[in-house]
């Protein structure tokens, strides 16, 4: 099967889940928990000549309002036209994850089965993917990625930028690349890129921060100043406490979400970022070390691995945990080479699974500390950081073989002549 083939056939069963089973079919039509709303509204105060940050709060980054305009400029009802830019953005993020799967060098089979994954994705998130935005900035990482393993690193820089425009999580996936650039092309190339990607960001935050310097820092306060969110790695230890030895947990609503309240619960937060920020520390420090020696197509395998790392850790000890993050975990989780794998895909189809098992059908349970839904968050919680541990670059990643991530497909084993080449600059 042909490039094009292959191509066409994923972006149709991406079309055929969104178009039948996702709308259709229980439970994927059912309950729905819904941000909608909230950008149908800024999209109307934009349209009626009000700039966000100035005239109205906006917590997303300035070109996340752009996603937001666009559905309301169509001659369609609102939702339905942002379901069909969602569904734009899943076949963008498809191809986006082929197309990096080439460039890493995995076979033809190994990149149908990320393609497919990708466009099942829905099925195992459920009606979250069409009722948020995250789908497209999951795209723009994926072409990122791309653009990074095909050498094209420039245009890295400037995507990685662009994406970190429409929502803030990319900007951690800047020095995973910048470590990459070094080892590939150096200093100058590197700076020469960040440069690049500076200049956009700029171009995207300045005009809005002349306007209103004070509202456009109120994005960065807002994040700040939020409480841990009820689904959070802190919570959710707060949250089993609560279930096994019934010690005490107050819930609130503030900041368009449920977020628990108290010392015990900002302090477990406060620990969490630690381990979540030494997490990335380590991560990097790996791919720096595990990248010297390392030939192309090992060292971009090295920059996937490390930025997987890095959004899982952000997930597993960040303040808040929405269900639509682990959206986040789509450009990766398909695309870990080595002998793990299977696991890192495997724990990516969990974590899906596990999120659409209480949300949105028994979210206003977990609200409520029921138990059954406590524990299912746990479990989510847990398996991402597995992941950590799944996606970790370590040297072997770099070797020519890309990992199984079907049981019954064992990858050739590496040349010997390779093998032993390796051996001298990578040990695991």
């Amino acid at each position: 099967m042909s490039d094009r083939r292959l191509e066409l056939g994923v972006v149709a069963l991406a079309v055929l889940v969104w178009a039948l089973p996702l709308q259709l079919a229980s439970p994927w039509a059912g309950t729905v928990i819904t941000d909608v709303p909230v950008y149908a509204e800024a999209a109307g105060a934009m349209l009626d000549g009000q700039l966000p940050y100035r005239d109205f709060t906006l917590e997303y980054p300035p070109l996340a309002t752009l996603v937001f305009l666009v559905p309301d400029l169509l001659p369609v009802g609102y939702g339905e036209a942002f379901s069909v830019l969602m569904l734009i953005a899943l076949c963008g993020l498809a191809l986006g994850v082929m197309a990096t799967a080439r460039a890493l060098g995995f076979s033809r089979r190994r990149e149908a089965v990320a393609g497919v994954a990708i466009a099942l994705s829905p099925l195992l998130l459920g009606n979250l993917v069409e009722t948020r935005f995250d789908l497209v900035v999951a795209a723009a990482v994926a072409w990122t990625l791309w653009a990074a393993a095909s050498g094209r690193l420039r245009l890295a820089w400037a995507l990685l930028a662009v994406a970190s425009l429409i929502k803030l999580f990319p900007l951690a996936l800047a020095p995973a690349l910048a470590i990459y650039c070094w080892r590939r092309r150096g200093g100058r190339a590197t700076l020469s890129g960040a440069g690049i990607g500076a200049a956009v960001l700029a171009v995207g935050v300045l005009p809005f921060a002349a306007l209103s310097l004070s509202g456009t820092w109120g994005l960065v306060d807002y994040h700040l100043d939020r409480p841990p969110q009820i689904e959070s790695s802190a919570a959710a230890y707060m949250l089993a406490l609560h279930a096994l030895a019934d010690v005490p947990v107050a819930v609130e609503n503030s900041f368009g979400s449920q977020g628990l309240s108290g010392q015990g619960v900002a302090i477990v937060a406060a620990f969490s970022a630690a381990a979540a920020l030494v997490a990335i520390g380590a991560a990097l420090v790996t791919q720096w070390l595990a990248s010297r020696g390392a030939r192309p197509p090992g060292d971009a395998r090295l920059f996937v691995a490390a930025s997987a790392a890095v959004v899982a850790a952000l997930l597993a000890g960040g303040k808040v945990l929405s269900p639509q993050f682990v959206v986040w975990l789509l450009p990766f989780g398909f695309l870990i080479a080595g002998r793990f794998a299977w696991l890192a895909a495997g724990g990516t189809v969990l974590a899906m699974l596990l999120t659409q098992a209480y949300f949105p059908s028994i979210y206003w349970n977990l609200v409520a500390l029921d138990s059954g839904p406590i524990w299912l968050l746990i479990a989510r919680n847990a398996v991402i950081i597995g992941l950590i541990g799944a996606c970790w670059p370590r040297p072997s990643v770099a070797l020519r073989s890309e990992g199984r991530v079907l049981w019954w497909r064992r990858p050739p084993a590496a040349p010997q002549r390779e093998r032993a080449a390796a051996g001298r600059f990578l040990t695991d």
